[in-house]
């Protein structure tokens, strides 16, 4: 039987660690699907493209030296676009590249959403401005995607009203269509989660089950670039460990 196919687009800035470990995590949960990887590094660096390319043969890299201010949210709208321009199939995975999936049946999940008659499988819900399917994790269908205006939008004082990809979520409300979105520790609608992802600070999504399907780890570009760090939140180097040790086996012995 021929597996589907679907496309994942991963923004990336000089990140090349968080991005190799979003794409191994993919690959080796891949389960009944063919996964095509469409990299857009948004400042023009080059530097890692034979490493990344080189995880495997369906890896496309685009070099994209963003025309947007550093790492806003318009400098993430650039790169989906740019993203969505080779997209071939005809559904599209949009996400951050601080992702894992940590399970085999994460895509099948969200794909049995679709095939429910939903046109958006998210991972998380924004908690802000209308509580759309965050643009970190989500399945949707290509045509939409591509026809429907998902920049950022502020308003006339630089308060954010929209952003990246919210307006996917206001197409459905608007056209009565069904989205579905998993429960989420940041959305705290989620019961006991299993070890070892009980203390691990970092946005868990879950399926019907309860099974944990989805890591986001939050700013995670500027935690790999030394620009970001709080009390209590997951640093760069205790998500390299966690993902390396519990998500994809790697020994260090």
């Amino acid at each position: 039987m021929k597996k589907m196919k679907i496309d994942i687009i991963i923004p990336s800035y000089k990140s090349k660690e968080i991005t190799t470990l979003a794409i191994k995590s993919f690959e080796k949960n891949k389960g009944d699907f063919d996964f095509r990887y469409i990299v857009i590094e948004n400042a023009g660096d080059e530097s890692y493209k034979e490493d990344i390319v080189s995880l495997n043969k369906n890896v496309h890299w685009i070099t994209n030296k963003c025309e947007h201010r550093y790492l806003s949210s318009f400098t993430n709208g650039e790169a989906v676009q740019k993203g969505l321009e080779v997209v071939e199939s005809e559904y599209v995975f949009v996400c951050h590249n601080d992702v894992v999936a940590t399970s085999p049946d994460w895509m099948s999940f969200l794909y049995s959403k679709i095939e429910e008659g939903c046109v958006i499988a998210g991972t998380v819900l924004d908690n802000v401005r209308i509580k759309a399917v965050h643009i970190s994790g989500m399945l949707i269908k290509s045509e939409i995607a591509k026809s429907v205006e998902f920049d950022p939008i502020n308003d006339d004082y630089g308060n954010q009203i929209m952003d990246v990809g919210d307006n996917w979520t206001q197409y459905c409300k608007d056209n009565d269509l069904k989205y579905y979105c998993c429960n989420n520790t940041h959305n705290e609608n989620v019961g006991e989660i299993p070890e070892p992802y009980t203390s691990f600070h970092s946005d868990r999504a879950v399926d019907d089950d309860g099974n944990v399907i989805f890591l986001h780890l939050g700013r995670g570009t500027r935690k790999t670039l030394g620009e970001y760090s709080q009390p209590g939140k997951t640093l760069h180097v205790d998500w390299v460990e966690f993902v390396e040790r519990e998500i994809l086996e790697v020994s260090n012995g």
